[in-house]
């Protein structure tokens, strides 16, 4: 029978659950209890990793160290007996079958089935392909103006002739130009690149609607920087693929943490060795980056540079040194977690000192500062009340349009801090990208208005969403020119002249897919132009 408990496991802890259950099926909190399978050992993560209770409620299953581990329990889930490994190899997701002898679970880019009495493995058939989602033929935006990333000045009455997913010219506009093209007509409208979201953890918890929702806001690539291993590349793969109506996702794995975790996109890495296969799996499922994260040690970070580089991806961290001096790539937050006792970038207030700024500077290494809450989310809602009411908010559940409708701006203080920390590090050479990590696309717009607030021109300001994040993912976007992907957003107004003329968004384009507003807004998310 199954036993008539439920179990979850304590954020941050090694321990395990177990809360007895009224006939009802009602739980009594008050006779919770705690279990710790293995003392001062973490279950590997929140995100997959289990605890998994077996249908004959003798046994449960996790993921400790890397690799499948079962272990009895009594039927108020109190171990008794140690946990035993039974695979060898990376594990992840593991789920028993009826009989309560067999797990299935995957193993990197693999599903597999284990005999847990024999520990017999046998791998489940599996080919999972998926072709890119490239228009084709060509077609031609007639731009009323353009602002296309590289210069502080619009252009007006300007054709973009695009090619499948590329554009292959910028120029005034030529009526000879249009014939046997399919027209997008921004004559009256503004021309501008799409914009990237640097960091933002994707939450499967939003569903399809989030995709959407970044495409309204005029969002064609989000970068998320931490994430279960696998449901980022899902993200990605049906996002190239076009089965949903979505931008280009750049997906790290699971946060790289040392020995114990808080996120559920978090790992508690163990060991070196488990280290290694952590690093193998973001090799195998084509990572587009790493992040090393708060506990994670000098020597594993050093470790991590040399394995991302070695495979061609970067590394990110919350931290500026020693992580500069061992090659990470970018830094993310203007403060943010740090739990090793000398590695912030800020102090009191939000200060920073000179050699921080020094750091960014001479070695030209990007920072996300995420300053959303800053005030510029604020000033736009206080300057635009219709916002409030705006289609594109109801896309996304009611706890999270709360939370970004009535958000509080920072201490006058704390934000000041930060924004004299973002205009030091330009100035000194360090990149800005623009980043929020919030799962809502409106953050970015908050993000940019900051930035602005901060000192920034609204061209400079723009760069941080396009141009400087492009070149920081080594991807052929962020500006409108021959060559470049075609991301590009039709707005209302001039964006150099106003930043929150960027919000104003009637018709994305993104890898060449034209996506109107009231379709990714209506729930019909028809795709133009796609064959």
């Amino acid at each position: 029978m199954v036993s008539p408990y439920s179990h979850s496991f304590r954020e941050g802890t090694n321990q395990i659950l177990t809360i007895a259950a009224d006939a009802g099926g009602e739980a009594d909190i008050k006779n919770d209890k705690w279990f710790a399978p293995v003392p001062n050992l973490s279950i590997d993560s929140r995100g997959g990793c289990g605890p998994v209770w077996s249908p004959n409620g003798d046994k449960m299953s996790a993921i400790y160290e890397g690799v499948l581990a079962v272990w009895p329990v009594t039927h108020s889930g109190e171990p008794i007996g140690p946990p035993r490994h039974i695979t060898t190899e990376m594990a992840h997701s593991p789920s028993w079958a009826g009989d309560s002898e067999h797990i299935l679970y995957q193993s990197m880019d693999k599903l597999k089935i284990v005999d847990i009495v024999t520990g017999e493995v046998r791998e489940v058939p599996l080919e999972l392909k998926y072709t890119l989602a490239i228009p084709k033929g060509r077609m031609v935006v007639h731009a009323g103006r353009l602002v296309d990333g590289k210069s502080p000045t619009a252009r007006t009455d300007m054709d973009i002739v695009v090619d499948g997913n590329r554009i292959v010219s910028v120029g005034p506009h030529q009526a000879s130009l249009h014939a046997g093209a399919k027209i997008v007509d921004a004559s009256n409208l503004t021309a501008m690149p799409g914009l990237i979201e640097f960091h933002s953890h994707l939450q499967k918890d939003l569903g399809e609607a989030e995709d959407r929702a970044w495409l309204s806001f005029g969002i064609t690539t989000v970068r998320s920087p931490g994430n279960t291993p696998y449901e980022g590349v899902e993200d990605r793969e049906a996002n190239d693929a076009g089965v949903r109506q979505g931008p280009r996702i750049f997906t790290a794995g699971y946060l790289m943490e040392w020995m114990r975790v808080y996120y559920k996109m978090g790992v508690a890495i163990s060991s070196p060795g488990q280290f290694e296969m952590e690093l193998e799996r973001s090799r195998i499922l084509q990572h587009d980056l790493i992040k090393s994260y708060v506990r994670l040690p000098d020597l594993q970070q050093k470790r991590m540079v040399e394995f991302a580089h070695g495979i061609g991806v970067p590394v990110a961290t919350h931290e500026i040194y020693p992580a500069a001096f061992v090659g990470v790539d970018n830094t993310e937050h203007s403060g943010a977690t740090s739990r090793r006792g000398y590695s912030p970038k800020t102090a009191t207030l939000s200060a920073t000192y000179e050699d921080v700024i020094q750091i960014f500077g001479k070695s030209e290494r990007y920072l996300t500062p995420t300053l959303f809450a800053g005030g510029g989310v604020q000033k736009l809602l206080a300057d635009e009340p219709g916002l409030r009411s705006d289609p594109r908010f109801d896309l996304y559940p009611a706890w999270l349009r709360t939370q970004i409708l009535n958000r509080p701006p920072r201490l006058a203080g704390n934000a000041a801090g930060s924004y004299k920390m973002v205009m030091d590090v330009m100035k000194a050479g360090g990149k800005i990208t623009a980043g929020t990590d919030s799962p809502h696309a409106f953050s970015l717009h908050g993000e940019l208005m900051s930035y602005v607030l901060a000192g920034m021109t609204p061209y400079e300001a723009l760069k941080t969403a396009t141009v400087n994040s492009a070149e920081a993912l080594a991807l052929d976007a962020g500006s409108i020119e021959p060559g470049k992907l075609a991301d590009i957003v039709i707005v209302e107004g001039n964006p150099l002249e106003d930043i929150a003329n960027v919000h104003k968004v009637k018709r994305v384009i993104a890898n060449g897919r034209i996506f109107e507003l009231g379709d990714l807004v209506g729930n019909t998310a028809v795709v133009l132009g796609s064959r």
